[in-house]
């Protein structure tokens, strides 16, 4: 069983790789932090609350707090995409309260606890996790592996012509995780844009009637309704935590990666392949990885 923290801003994709996480049997989730990026910080916050609560109501899963704007400026949202509260559906509301810890402690206080036996997935803006490692060499010792959905290296990106939305939203922070001498996996859309689920294989992507699949379920028709002109939800999320349970369904190459901060290029993930502490997906089993997708939101 593989010990894990969630980094995430949910999020519709975000929703669905949760909801793979918290069903997948060979991940042990130590607790998720939330940061902003598809939504506000206190609506992705909640979205991740509701989400526990709705399908793993009796499990103890700590939420903690993150950041609520990048290392500079602020995050620009993607309302357009997630719908208006970040999801696109209605969950019931909660009891469930975050930790009292912010998400840099959280991120530190676990990995130091278990040194070398806790990776991160991180599936938002890397504000919360350049902010963990920074001045504190102990904690990039301790992270075994961070699992970054994120960067566009040899094709366009999704916000600009440049960049992906969670690198370009924190550039910064993305540059620090890189250069932190972390073992990092890159699973950005070279790969995520090859695996998606299309619309005309509504309204039950996910089979049976548990909670998560008829969430799962929601959660797609919402989108495909809101955005009449998509054919394709891309599991852009769902395919990170894909690679954390069985990295062996992508092909990888090593790099080192730098991310431009400023400009009108500012976002891109620019990868030297060469030894690194980098490896960047380039190739992905599409249905396998997709297969991995239905099957655990169906359980």
């Amino acid at each position: 069983m593989r010990r894990v923290i969630i980094d995430t801003d949910p999020g519709t994709d975000d929703a669905l790789a949760l909801l793979m996480a918290l069903n997948c049997p060979d991940l042990l989730i130590e607790g998720i932090t939330t940061v902003g990026g598809n939504a506000t910080l206190a609506q992705t916050t909640q979205n991740a609350l509701r989400l526990v609560d709705h399908v793993a109501s009796g499990r103890d899963v700590p939420v903690a707090v993150g950041a609520d704007q990048p290392a500079r400026g602020s995050f620009s949202y993607a309302y357009h995409v997630h719908g208006t509260d970040g999801l696109g559906v209605d969950l019931p509301s909660t009891a469930r309260k975050p930790q009292r810890a912010d998400a840099i402690e959280f991120i530190r206080d676990r990995t130091l606890a278990a040194p070398g036996r806790i990776a991160v997935i991180a599936l938002g803006p890397l504000t919360n996790l350049a902010a963990a490692l920074d001045g504190r060499p102990d904690v990039a010792k301790a992270i075994s592996e961070i699992v970054v959905m994120g960067g566009a290296v040899e094709m366009p990106g999704n916000i600009t012509s440049h960049a992906e939305f969670n690198i370009y939203e924190d550039p910064w922070s993305a540059n620090a995780v890189c250069a932190s001498g972390v073992p990092v996996t890159l699973v950005g859309l070279d790969v995520t844009h090859k695996t998606s689920m299309h619309r005309d294989g509504g309204p039950r992507w996910f089979e049976g009637t548990s909670r998560s699949a008829q969430l799962g379920n929601r959660i797609l028709s919402s989108s495909f309704r809101e955005r009449a002109d998509v054919q394709d939800f891309y599991l852009h999320d769902p395919l990170a935590v894909a690679a954390a349970i069985e990295p062996e369904l992508l092909t990888y190459r090593r790099a080192q990666v730098e991310v431009v901060t400023d400009g009108e290029e500012r976002g891109r993930t620019v990868a030297s392949f060469r030894d690194g502490s980098v490896q960047v997906a380039l190739g992905v089993d599409v249905g396998g990885a997709v297969e991995v997708v239905r099957t655990l939101i169906s359980k």
